[in-house]
């Protein structure tokens, strides 16, 4: 009976660890020490997007690749995948900013990186105080990386396996005031050397047509005025010339408009140039007012 009784209590202390062990809350480590990979495959890229502990204030940042989610960054992280080479979208905002994701599946940046390499992009403060990235130098990263940890409390949802075929093919830039009259973007309101430079560029598109997946019309402005203002402006241009694409041929599922405002200037120092010179400055910013239209290759 003795052995018995020392038998039920083992079977039972065993059986109270066992709770103890299982009740206790699993923990994931945010961050990790570990420097960034430099073994990248050769049709490849590498890429490394890092948050200094004082870029700027806020929440998590996350990163998105070609509209896909790649990872979130807290401050003093870092953040490395795999991607294809050429024609690359990079975007970031605050987690829970952009709640019905429409904007990382129209803004960011595209980028053709170096094969075999590791690139790297910084994350910065813009001038409304959120997130954007930076292009940065090997040797600016590997100064300003020094113990900044490695990231790793999300699954990235970019695919380890997607082709590589698809590519720009061809961009063309149209100065806003060959397109529209000043301060306007309707159809209407597009000039008649316009509508017939868009009219070739569609020959042209659909001369390739078995060739193309995709084309983006990305809109300009001056930074002159309000951003919403200026954001608008530009997001119309763009679907105004998305209008015109489509009536002379170009089929409409192709083709995505998109404004980006004064956010990506051509020349950034017109008001520094010219402070108290309003005409000067209008002139100055003419390459700043301008729709792009990005041309992308059918992935094989």
């Amino acid at each position: 009976m003795e052995t018995c009784n020392k038998i039920s209590l083992l079977v039972l202390s065993v059986i109270l660890a066992g709770c103890s062990t299982s009740g206790q809350r699993e923990r994931w480590v945010d961050v990790v020490d570990g420097g960034y990979s430099t073994d990248v495959p050769a049709d490849r890229a590498s890429v490394v997007f890092y948050r200094q502990a004082d870029a700027l204030d806020g929440p998590t940042v996350n990163i998105y690749t070609n509209n896909q989610y790649m990872g979130s960054l807290q401050p003093n992280a870092y953040r490395q995948e795999i991607v294809c080479a050429k024609n690359q979208r990079f975007f970031a905002e605050f987690t829970k900013w952009d709640k019905a994701y429409l904007e990382k599946a129209s803004k960011g940046n595209y980028y053709n990186l170096p094969e075999g390499a590791v690139s790297f992009f910084r994350v910065v403060k813009n001038e409304n105080g959120h997130p954007e990235l930076e292009a940065v130098s090997p040797e600016q990263a590997e100064s300003e990386m020094k113990g900044v940890k490695r990231q790793n409390h999300t699954l990235s949802r970019v695919s380890a396996n997607q082709d590589c075929s698809s590519f720009v093919v061809k961009k063309y830039t149209l100065e806003a005031s060959a397109l529209f009259y000043f301060n306007k973007s309707s159809y209407q309101d597009m000039l008649q050397k316009g509508k017939e430079e868009i009219a070739a560029i569609a020959q042209e598109i659909q001369q390739n047509a078995g060739q193309i997946g995709g084309i983006s019309v990305i809109g300009h402005t001056d930074p002159e005025g309000r951003h919403d203002y200026n954001d608008k402006l530009s997001y119309e241009r763009a679907a105004t010339v998305k209008q015109a694409l489509e009536a002379n041929g170009v089929s409409s599922h192709l083709i995505s408009p998109e404004g980006k405002g004064a956010r990506e200037l051509v020349i950034a120092d017109c008001r520094v140039k010219y402070p108290n010179n309003a005409k000067a400055r209008q002139e100055c910013d003419q390459p700043n007012r301008r729709v792009e239209i990005v041309v992308h290759g059918l992935g094989k």
